[in-house]
This record gives structure tokens, sequence and C-alpha cells, in this order.
């Protein structure tokens, strides 16, 4: 599949989760956007372990930025963002040959997986750690 193609099902993708997640109109657009670019990102990195955690932590950072400026909980725009980067498929391959008996490619396919989805938490976690020191503290009077 062409790159365009995947680019512009990502962000379909996340403004179609962002809507089945209730979230507020005006910020749909903004977490299609991140989802976008944090997919263009992975493209450009290889689709490793790395590329899910720098992709990651690029959207998060997005997210946390546009929260501040949006006046919103960075929550909103992380959940609609991130869903293109999850692994499913790998999820999918990884069942398919425990099913079918071929164990050593499960093996292979469910720790890339793994590795993936530790990488994606990690990343949310660092950007969420990394802008909590950020907040803007009230002058005493």
């Amino acid at each position: 599949m062409s790159w365009w193609v995947q680019l512009i099902s990502c962000g379909v993708a996340a403004a179609a989760f962002s809507v089945l997640l209730h979230q507020p109109w005006r910020t749909i657009p903004v977490s299609s956007v991140i989802a976008v670019a944090g997919y263009a990102l992975f493209l450009l990195l290889g689709k490793t372990t790395l590329a899910y955690f720098l992709a990651t932590l690029f959207i998060g950072i997005c997210c946390e930025i546009c929260a501040r400026v949006m006046k919103r909980t960075a929550t909103l725009f992380v959940t609609g963002a991130i869903v293109p980067l999850v692994p499913g498929v790998g999820l999918y391959n990884t069942m398919l040959y425990v099913v079918a008996g071929d164990y050593g490619n499960a093996v292979h396919t469910g720790a890339a997986t793994v590795l993936g989805l530790c990488g994606i938490a990690l990343a949310i976690t660092m950007s969420s750690v990394i802008f909590s020191s950020f907040r803007p503290h009230k002058k005493k009077a």
C-alpha cells in the first residue's frame, strides 16, 4: 500500500475513533493531524521498535502542547492520535501462528509486538512526566 493511502487512512481512523469516544468536536481535527504526523514519522523510521517509541514520543509531546494551548486534557488528544500506531496486526499474526502450531514465528512476532507496545507505553509516560514539570505556578499574593 502506498504511503499516502496509509496516511489518509490513519487520519480517518484517528477521527473515527475520536468520534467513537465522544471527543469534543474542536479537538478531533487536531488529534487526526497529530496522528498523521506521528504515523508519517513511524513510516520514515522503518516500523521498528525504536520507531514505535519515537513516533509515540512525538505524538505525546504534540498532544501535551495542544492540550495546553486549547486548555483541555492531553488524554483527549492522545487517545485518538495513538490508535493508528497500536500493533494490532502483530497481535493477530501471533495468535494465527499459535493456532497453526508455528511456535517459532509466534514467539518472534509476539516478542516484536510486545516490544512495540512497551515502546508506546514508555513514550506516553515520558511525555506526560516531562510536561508535568512545566505546569505554571500561581503567584502568591
